[in-house]
């Protein structure tokens, strides 16, 4: 069998292998830097032009320093209601927010069955008064027999001494006289018992009466009601909360204050604080100091009366600024030396006569200056204004 043979062409074998060769040469020649241009050489930087700008010598000052605090407010007059009866609520007359006076009536409950508990005391009562008087007829008419009884049997001992009665007339004398005794005092223990069941007719009317005193729920305090938590149909017991009261006149600020700095407050000391929710500030004296601290947070419980506390809610709190006895650092810089790029802050510090820039860290401070928190230090220069 005959076959043409085609020739082989060998220079296609070598193109792949020659290609990767030239890639990984390229590859090295990039890496080493060799299609590079205009970089600096190591160990070389270029110097920064001199600077023409107004500058400003940094220095720290001491200052004094506060501790800050959140308090809550409070009222020293809180009150919650409860009713001290069992029974269904039949009116609620006060919702949140109303003002009340001492002695207006808040909620009435159903006394139906203590009104019907106070008629059959009463009842009861007169029951008792007429066993009272029937029992002291009968001890009338005991103490009448024994009166007879008795004249009955001195006269007949005076007889029988004599020896003008029998024996006989004697003997029955005395048994006579001694179940006339008898007779009064089972007549006696007749009237107490009566007048015990009438001072216990009595004392179950009165606590009737108080329990349905009990039915007209009313204001201990002159206040606001914070809080109603209960609706008529709903059933209260002693156990059951109604509204919340509190007197806007006594309110204080509570506040938790570590414990390092215990020595640092005194009974009458004046501190002022803020109240972000009305944006004020008040005024205020230390009143009280626990004297305990919570072990869970090391901190002590300071309670500061409010001179004015207008506007304030139970509730609402409150920032103290506590000035400490030691000062501390503080590094100001005007507002125009700071560079904003995003989140970041930087300045432009001179040393040796040339610019450099330095990143920082600032809080606001008065107007138009800022604290520097970390970046700077004291004695070092920048620039006043960035912008010229």
């Amino acid at each position: 069998m005959n076959e043409t043979a085609k020739p082989a062409i060998k220079g296609n074998s070598y193109i792949g292998p020659i290609v990767g060769v030239l890639g990984l040469l390229l590859i090295m020649m990039y890496q080493s830097g060799a299609f590079a241009t205009g970089q600096i050489e190591p160990g070389m930087r270029p110097e920064p032009a001199p600077s023409t700008r107004e500058t400003e010598a940094i220095k720290a000052v001491d200052v004094a320093d506060f501790y800050k605090a959140i308090g809550t407010v409070r009222s020293r007059d809180e009150v919650e209601v409860v009713p001290r009866i069992i029974a269904r609520i039949l009116e609620v007359k006060v919702r949140s927010g109303d003002t009340v006076k001492k002695g207006d009536i808040l909620a009435t409950l159903d006394a139906k069955d203590l009104s019907a508990i106070v008629s059959q005391g009463q009842d009861q009562l007169r029951a008792a008064s007429a066993r009272i008087s029937a029992a002291e007829e009968q001890v009338k008419s005991a103490r009448a027999a024994f009166d007879l009884a008795t004249k009955e049997m001195n006269r007949t001992r005076a007889l029988f001494e004599k020896n003008a009665a029998a024996k006989r007339d004697y003997d029955m004398a005395l048994a006579n006289l001694k179940q006339a005794d008898a007779g009064m005092q089972q007549a006696m223990q007749q009237k107490r018992a009566a007048l015990a069941n009438y001072s216990a007719s009595e004392q179950g009317i009165k606590q009737a009466e108080a329990g349905l005193g009990y039915a007209t729920i009313v204001s201990p305090i002159d206040g606001i009601v914070a809080e109603r938590l209960a609706d008529p149909g709903d059933l209260g017991n002693p156990a059951s909360l109604i509204l919340r009261l509190f007197n806007p006149n006594s309110l204080m600020l509570e506040v938790p204050i570590r414990e390092s700095l215990v020595t640092e407050i005194a009974i009458g000391s004046t501190i002022n604080y803020d109240v972000p929710a009305l944006g004020r500030s008040y005024e205020g004296t230390v009143k009280e100091i626990v004297p305990s601290v919570d072990p869970r947070t090391r901190t002590f419980l300071v309670k500061i009366c409010i001179e004015n506390s207008q506007g304030l809610m139970p509730g609402m709190f409150g920032t103290i600024s506590l000035p400490l006895k030691t000062a501390r650092k503080q590094i100001l810089i005007p507002e125009t030396a700071v560079i904003r790029t995003g989140q970041l802050e930087s300045i432009i510090e001179i040393e040796g006569g040339k610019e450099i820039r330095r990143q920082i860290r600032t809080i606001p401070a008065a107007s138009g200056l800022r604290e520097v928190i970390s970046g700077l230090k004291d004695g070092q220069t920048i620039v006043k204004n960035v912008k010229n």
